[in-house]
């Protein structure tokens, strides 16, 4: 869905300036190009037309960066279908480890070492409450580094089985005491063996200074854990909304002058209230950049039975809980063959409503589409270019 305001037009205003005032790395440079270029000709593009009346569509290629708010629909499908043959009836925890804003400064500087002693000590903290009821767990973790106002918020959301798998290869229940428990396992333990993983792992690539460390020991560590999801179906709308999300979509932009930007953001310190929020482009930028992750980062990764290492073990037990099993080998779907019915909707001409628009011409990077003289008639019809309201 198009809206009135883009990230890519803020970069676009505001880039020169931007740079000028924070000097960025070569990486924010090239994905803040790449987002700015989204769907124009800078990346070329293709023209469809219609064979029944002629109408024309010219279509730009998407940069297909992950940062991108407008280029994760198509990624989000395809996951989420492979994560719906992962699934077991059974309960699923929303478990969330958060790094505390003392190490935030310190973190911008080694994200990938920070983000990656994120990841394993959350899996070793969970993987060791496991351990302890006797079962291996399993995880899907996926890494958001903002809050709703775009200030840098570096933590993980993790969505947990209540049970494991056990020596045997039986199912074990290993969450919380009682059946209505909102916790997995006791979320301040949790915190405290979260906090000694990561410290360990961390100090390992990360000088950290003495007042700094001490510091970090003395506060508990935030571990949140949610209610048990009700149903499978309700896990996979989570995953959906949360696995491929920019730091902040193109709705929730609510207005750009010739110095701000106006957007939408929840206040959690008020009751979740949704508030505007101005700020100067480059400080708008500037914090987008934050949020730019090193390159070839994964930021959503399997653990335990859901591992692509341990895919043999998930199988088995789904096979034991009588639902279909996951395949052993996957073969990467295409958005087109997951979304036939979104396909065949967004590609009919909306001009005659009566059939598929077909493309006729491809044109490269830094080309603007051909110019309407130079189109031919299709099957004996007026010239394609002549009968387009969008040209």
């Amino acid at each position: 869905m198009r809206t009135e305001f883009e990230v890519g037009q803020i970069i676009s205003r505001f880039k020169s300036s931007f740079i000028s005032q924070h000097h960025p790395c070569g990486r924010v440079l090239q994905v803040l190009s790449r987002l700015e270029q989204c769907r124009t000709s800078a990346l070329g593009g293709h023209v469809d037309a219609c064979p029944q009346c002629g109408v024309v569509r010219v279509s730009y290629n998407s940069c297909r960066d992950r940062h991108c708010p407008k280029c994760q629909g198509a990624e989000r499908e395809v996951w989420i279908q492979a994560r719906k043959e992962d699934m077991l009836p059974v309960k699923y925890f929303h478990v969330v480890f958060t790094l505390p804003a003392d190490l935030h400064s310190l973190a911008l500087g080694n994200m990938r070492h920070t983000y990656s002693c994120l990841f394993a000590a959350a899996w070793k903290t969970l993987a060791a409450f496991a351990a302890n009821k006797g079962a291996q767990a399993g995880m899907v973790a996926i890494l958001h580094t903002w809050g709703s106002n775009l200030h840098y918020h570096p933590h993980l959301h993790c969505v947990v089985p209540e049970g494991g798998i056990d020596d045997k290869g039986e199912w074990r229940k290993i969450s919380g005491a009682n059946q209505d428990s909102p916790f997995l396992f006791p979320v301040r333990a949790m915190g405290r063996v979260f906090r000694a993983k990561f410290m360990q792992e961390w100090s390992k690539h990360v000088k950290v200074p003495q007042a700094t460390r001490k510091k970090l020991f003395e506060k508990e560590w935030v571990v949140y854990s949610k209610a048990p999801f009700k149903g499978v179906e309700r896990v996979i709308e989570y995953l959906g909304r949360y696995s491929h999300r920019a730091a902040i979509s193109n709705a929730r932009i609510k207005g750009i002058t010739d110095t701000a930007v106006m957007f939408d953001y929840k206040d959690y310190r008020d009751g979740g209230k949704h508030k505007m929020m101005t700020l100067t482009g480059e400080e708008f930028v500037h914090r987008f950049s934050r949020h730019i992750l090193p390159a070839g980062f994964v930021r959503i990764r399997h653990y335990g039975f859901l591992a692509a290492c341990n895919r043999r073990k998930l199988t088995s037990i789904q096979i034991r809980m009588k639902v279909p099993p996951a395949p052993l080998k996957r073969k990467r779907a295409k958005w087109k063959e997951l979304c036939q019915d979104k396909w065949r909707e967004y590609n009919l001409c909306k001009h005659c409503g009566g059939a598929q628009m077909i493309t006729i011409e491809v044109f490269r990077p830094a080309r603007s589409p051909p110019g309407r003289g130079s189109s031919k008639p299709l099957n004996g019809k007026h010239s394609l270019y002549g009968s387009c309201p969008n040209l």
